[in-house]
């Protein structure tokens, strides 16, 4: 299936929590757009060191209680171009804590960066060499994997925009990892989803999104549904690019999200 809608590549986004203004129609105080990262008090600051040069800033939260034999999931929340992930800051939540005790990873991209160039999107026109935090975020995960109680069978990867985007691309090369994806208001080239039907996926979008065009979370999820993929789809009518205010308060949402389980890991 080919897309219909006009080659960009891409990157773009919003804050945890936050509201459509803070994305793209804040006010700018230099030429170039700085990306404020944002997460809840309740998380850690961390750094990992990847392979060369590479290194992640990320917060970190882990379950209220951590019980020696039964790891928790870990969920990662990917942020949007203005630095906010709100699936972070409704994770941090006292009754989400109790509801679904997991770890809670909210990496960075720090501007220029973005989590995965793909063709099919650039709505900034960004350089075929804008640097990529997906592969030094696969090395953390892995690593996590070898140092903290994590599920390896239920980890999951949710992002609004930028974070969307991210989403789907890092189902699309690391299938093998996730148990499950939330990408909201994202894109990817659909000619990749034959790689994603091993991970469930519950994409939204908002049908008046004038930064991501909602015909690529319509596009994507059919193409994964025909390639065989488990595929739930919600189209909010009447909203913008802010569906992620909508999509992290969906309680089935979540609910679906934390039942999901790899039946097989590598």
């Amino acid at each position: 299936m080919k897309l219909l809608l006009p080659c960009l590549a891409l990157m773009l986004s919003c804050p945890p929590g936050g509201s459509a203004a803070d994305e793209p129609k804040t006010k700018q105080k230099t030429k170039q757009r700085e990306r404020s990262f944002r997460h809840a008090p309740e998380y850690q600051k961390r750094v990992f060191k990847g392979s060369g040069d590479s290194t992640l800033s990320y917060a970190w939260l882990p379950p209220l209680k951590v019980e020696a034999g039964r790891p928790s999931p870990l969920v990662i929340c990917l942020h949007g171009s203005g630095g906010n992930a709100t699936a972070g800051s409704a994770l941090a939540r006292a009754a989400m804590r109790d509801q679904y005790p997991a770890f809670v990873m909210v990496p960075e991209a720090e501007s220029p960066s973005v989590w995965a160039m793909t063709e099919a999107f650039n709505r900034r026109n960004r350089p075929a060499d804008t640097p990529e935090k997906l592969p030094v975020l696969i090395e953390a995960v892995r690593e996590l994997m070898k140092t903290e109680a994590v599920d390896p069978a239920r980890i999951y990867i949710t992002g609004q925009s930028l974070g969307g985007i991210g989403s789907w691309g890092a189902i699309a090369q690391h299938p093998e990892i996730f148990a499950a994806a939330v990408p909201v208001c994202g894109a990817w080239a659909v000619e990749d989803t034959p790689k994603m039907t091993a991970v469930p996926v519950w994409a939204f979008h908002g049908e008046k999104d004038n930064t991501v065009p909602v015909l690529f979370s319509r596009e994507l999820t059919a193409a994964l549904t025909k390639a065989g993929g488990t595929v739930k789809y919600t189209e909010y009518p009447d909203v913008g690019h802010d569906s992620w205010l909508k999509a992290y308060e969906d309680v089935e949402m979540w609910r679906w999200l934390f039942a999901q389980h790899k039946s097989a890991t590598k």
